[in-house]
Parts: structure tokens; sequence; C-alpha cells
């Protein structure tokens, strides 16, 4: 699961040069005008892979009902629309071949489930407040187990064990026996400080296993094309009991730099956004 303050980080002066490089104007104003939400306007969104399919969720605080005007007007079979008593609104219908599932509540937010209508469903329950006994994700099993203080980076990355598969072989194998894995990222001048705890039964030898899981990750070819060999303070791991924690600074722009050049073009296919420059004139965006 990914969650960033979006609206937090767009405004950020030191932050945009580096979000112009991995999202020009251009593209957003299309995403805008495509789906009905501005992305630089919503204080948090999330995207979280499920086995079931995949979730994307942004706060609102405004009217929302353009974005279900959108969604609507882009499925390819039929919508159908439910209305909790609560106004809390779900329109499921096919994107070709594949279900699509939206959940909105004017000033409060809208939510996309990718596959398995299941998860849309799951968002709308604990919108209506009835799943009160259900823990949500990050007071589940797994991710209750990583410092809350990960909640106050702007950018977080959250991933709940057990591992398995090629997962489990990273880090050097530590994350074939770790509960969880978080990582925090704070922007701070020129770098990006970047906190990764791993949840579990530690002790003072897997420190050295994952200094050297991360020496290995800095020289490696995808290392070097984000600048992890050249970080701009060096990488320091401490350890508790139940928690094995890596810290890093590292200069922003060769980190961006490579990841424009790495996934950039996945990420535009991935959110459907035309990949050119020349398109319609924007709406404004809907945030007060």
């Amino acid at each position: 699961m990914a969650v960033a303050r979006l609206a937090e980080l767009s405004h950020a002066p030191e932050m945009r040069k580096s979000l112009e490089l991995l999202f020009p104007a251009s593209r957003l104003d299309a995403f805008a005008l495509s789906t009905g939400l501005d992305l630089r306007a919503a204080p948090v969104a999330a995207a979280a892979g499920f086995d079931l399919g995949t979730l994307f969720l942004a706060e609102t605080p405004w009217e929302n009902a353009v974005i279900e005007e959108r969604f609507t007007a882009r499925v390819t079979s039929p919508p159908h629309v439910d209305t909790s008593a609560r106004r809390v609104r779900r329109i499921s219908g096919t994107m070709g071949p594949t279900p699509e599932t939206l959940v909105r509540a004017d000033r409060r937010f809208v939510a996309v489930a990718v596959g398995d209508p299941t998860l849309a469903r799951i968002v709308e329950l604990y919108a209506e407040g009835r799943l009160g006994r259900s823990p949500p994700a990050l007071k589940g099993s797994a991710l209750s187990t990583l410092p809350v203080e990960l909640a106050r980076a702007p950018i977080r990355f959250y991933a709940p064990g057990p591992f398995s598969g090629e997962w489990a072989r990273g880090a050097g194998g530590l994350l074939g026996v770790t509960l969880a894995m978080g990582v925090g990222a704070y922007s701070e001048g020129d770098t990006l400080r970047i906190v990764a705890v791993l949840s579990g039964r530690w002790n003072g030898t897997d420190i050295d296993q994952l200094e050297a899981a991360w020496n290995d990750l800095a020289i490696s070819s995808m290392g070097r094309l984000l600048g992890l060999d050249q970080p701009a303070t060096p990488a320091e791991v401490s350890v508790t009991d139940d928690q094995l924690t890596l810290r890093v600074r590292l200069a922003r722009l060769p980190l961006v730099t490579g990841l424009r050049a790495a996934v950039a073009a996945d990420v535009w296919e991935f959110l459907k956004v035309p990949n050119t420059d020349k398109i319609a004139p924007p709406v404004p965006s809907a945030a007060p």
C-alpha cells in the first residue's frame, strides 16, 4: 500500500521541480479532465494491491459528483448504482473486460476498485460505520507492528507479511522472517530522508545483514540509476527486539530523475492517461 499527502507535496516549493519530472502538469491536467479528480488537490491518496484487485482512494473535501459523472461516461457496460441511507454511492460497471466499482461520499472521499468489487463493498461498509469491529489496515495484525511515527511521513509504503517467493528473498533474505515492512520519505531541503522499518524478532547480527543488503542494492544497476550509491549521508542501521530500521538521506534530484527514466512511462499507462502533451484544456480543480 502506498500513501501520500498529495496536496501538501504539490504545494511544497522544494518539491515542484522534482514532481514536474515525474508528473508533468499536462499529464495531471489530462487525468483531471478524464476522471474529474485533480490529484494535486487531494489531501491524502492511497493505492493498495490485493489478490482480489487494486484499490485507489482519495480524500475529497468538496462535492465530488463530477467524478461519478466521468466514471459513468467511461464504463463500457450499463452502470449499476446504489445509494445507502448515509448517502454513500456505489457505481459498478466494466472498463473493457475488467470490473470497476466507484464508491463516493460528497465532501469525504472517493474510491475505485479495479477487479473484484468486494474491495469497493468493504470501503462502503467502513464509510457507513458497519465494520466497527474490523480493524483498519494499519491496525491489523501485521502492519500494527510498525511504528506509528511512520504516519507522519508525507510519502509512505507498507507491505504486510508473511513474505514468500521473490519477496522472501528480499533484503538479503530478511523479508522471509519479517512481519511487516514500512517505508517513510520526508522532504528536507534538496534531500529525501528515508526511514525503512522491518518488524519481527531481531538481534544484533541482523544489522550486518541489512547493511550488506543495502550496499548490494546501492551498487546495483538500479541503485546507480537512482543515485543510491551516492547518498547525501551514509546509511545507518539500528535494531531493537522487534524493529530493524535503516535511515538514509538521498539527494532528491538524482533519485527522481532515475525514477522518471525507470518507471514514468509505466505510471501514465497505469493511470490510463495519453502519453501526449496535446490535450484539451483542463477543468479547474474542484477543491475550494
